[in-house]
């Protein structure tokens, strides 16, 4: 009986331990596990686009969501993984090994804390488009995907001709070309109606050293007066440049019939060569019978007044002769287009240019956006308030000679611009802010600010009178050295500044820095 005890006490036992064993050796290896932080990266399936000069974000977020603060993040271009645009290491942002091309242009957006590492890229110009890589490492696991960003560039509006069609039959050959585009944007032609014309010629591509695509396409047409023909060159429904013309060529009718057309044409040149002779040859003799009148008279008083005066008649004919044998010349022959009238906006308007703004002059704090020709100010960075210069960006073109002109929108009707300045510099201005903006330096502007009204960059400032404005005429003179300004709502001058001289002219503008009102050239 007591064994029976004994067997089944000592069974129990034998169960109890075993149990507890097995509780000692699984705690340990459960705690030992280590936490799951395995996640993938969710970006954009197609490309993301934006247009130069703007800011874009480059998403990139993780799923499951982790909060990604104790972890590295790292955005790098696929062919330069070394220099990554962005380095987010030991909480926080790493100057080094960075990219120079993207510091001060870049940031980490979305919230951190959340799994979303986006980067947003800053003014954004053509040379940012490609493959970019979101990389994301932790302890235990890294992750990375790609993220491919199109910059797109609006390009020049669309230059028409009209020529004359092989065999007519009343049709004309139209020409489209336009340049400067980027990615390649679609050409169509539409009639009057706004009916899309199918063309089975196709669209001629070619790309210049920065990848900017020109396009340009023909169409034969019915020749027309009165129905205009219409070429859109576009990226999309919102960005988009059109050009119209009327799909006609003059031609001087035949005055007799049976005769060609290029007989006609030249036998209508000899003749008017043969009436421009005619008056040459009229209006030679006539003068000489003038100048013979006139010199017999002239002999005949000179006679008189030597009998008086006791001088001989001999020598005096021979000074008459002396100064008929003088031709008078004029003391300065100007060149066609030199003599403009600087009071007339009309005459000035003819030698109007399309500008285009160079950003890699602008200031850190303006933006340039809509293909680089409106301006706009920025909220500038503390990093960047250290070493400003003067707030305003040049144009691409410079001007050595010539005449040219360009127009300046500063205000909308909708908006109140609370200050701005235009004008030109010359090459190679001292850009210190401690440096004014005066002609002895090198700059000659028009300068607007709502307390100050409107004033020109001389010392003392004069002020002009405006009662308001809203496009500005930019007229510069090479040949006379001048810079005019004009009022092109009244089409009347406002100031003038003489003694312009430098050898390189540039057009340069601001936007100011007390509004994010844009000013543009149009």
């Amino acid at each position: 009986m007591f064994t029976t005890v004994g067997n089944r006490g000592t069974m129990h036992l034998g169960l109890c331990l075993r149990v507890l064993i097995l509780a000692t050796l699984t705690v340990p290896i459960r705690a030992a596990q280590p936490a799951q932080e395995t996640f993938t990266l969710t970006v954009p399936d197609g490309p993301t686009s934006t247009l130069s000069g703007s800011s874009v974000s480059l998403l990139c977020e993780l799923s499951p969501i982790f909060n990604v603060e104790p972890m590295e993040v790292r955005w790098y271009r696929s062919s330069n993984s070394h220099s990554p645009a962005l380095l987010y290491k030991d909480h926080k942002i790493q100057e080094a090994p960075m990219d120079p091309q993207y510091r001060g242009r870049v940031s980490l957006t979305g919230g951190m804390e959340r799994g979303i590492v986006s980067l947003t890229l800053e003014r954004v110009t053509l040379e940012d488009r490609g493959e970019y890589v979101c990389q994301v490492i932790s302890k235990q696991w890294y992750e990375k995907a790609s993220v491919f960003l199109t910059v797109n560039v609006t390009g020049s509006e669309p230059v028409l001709s009209v020529a004359e069609a092989r065999g007519g039959g009343g049709q004309v050959n139209v020409t489209c070309s336009s340049e400067g585009w980027s990615p390649q944007p679609k050409l169509t032609w539409r009639n009057k109606d706004g009916a899309e014309i199918r063309n089975g010629q196709g669209v001629l591509n070619t790309s210049d050293s920065h990848g900017l695509v020109s396009v340009s396409n023909w169409l034969l047409y019915a020749s027309s007066y009165s129905n205009w023909l219409a070429c859109t060159v576009s990226l999309s429904e919102e960005v988009k440049r059109e050009g119209r013309i009327l799909p006609h060529i003059y031609t001087a009718p035949t005055a007799v019939p049976g005769v060609s057309k290029e007989a006609f044409i030249v036998t209508l040149i000899l003749l008017v060569l043969s009436l421009v002779i005619i008056c040459a040859l009229c209006s030679v003799i006539l003068w000489k019978r003038r100048g013979s009148m006139w010199s017999s008279s002239q002999k005949s008083r000179n006679r008189s007044d030597q009998t008086e005066l006791g001088q001989r008649p001999a020598e005096t004919e021979n000074l008459i002769e002396g100064a008929e044998n003088t031709v008078q010349t004029p003391t300065e022959q100007r060149a066609a287009g030199k003599d403009v009238n600087l009071e007339d906006w009309h005459q000035v308007k003819r030698f109007k240019e399309n500008i285009i703004l160079d950003e890699k002059t602008a200031h850190p704090a303006i933006r340039v956006t809509q293909g680089k020709q409106r301006a706009q100010y920025v909220k500038e960075k503390d990093t960047e308030k250290s070493s400003r210069t003067h707030l305003h960006v040049f144009s691409k073109e410079s001007f050595s000679s010539g005449q040219h002109y360009w127009e300046v929108k500063v205000k909308d009707s909708s908006t109140e611009k609370l200050s701005w300045y235009v004008g030109v510099a010359r090459e190679n201005v001292e850009r210190r802010p401690t440096v004014p903006l005066t002609p002895q330096n090198g700059f000659w502007i028009l300068s607007y600010d709502k307390e100050k009204g409107f004033h020109v960059s001389t010392d003392p400032q004069p002020p002009i009178t405006v009662a308001e404005l809203t496009i500005v005429g930019v007229f510069l003179d090479c040949y006379r050295h001048t810079l005019s300004f004009y009022h092109v709502d009244t089409e009347s001058l406002l100031y003038t500044f003489t003694d312009v001289k430098t050898s390189n002219y540039f057009p340069l503008l601001s936007p100011g820095q007390r509004d994010k009102y844009t000013i543009r050239i149009i």
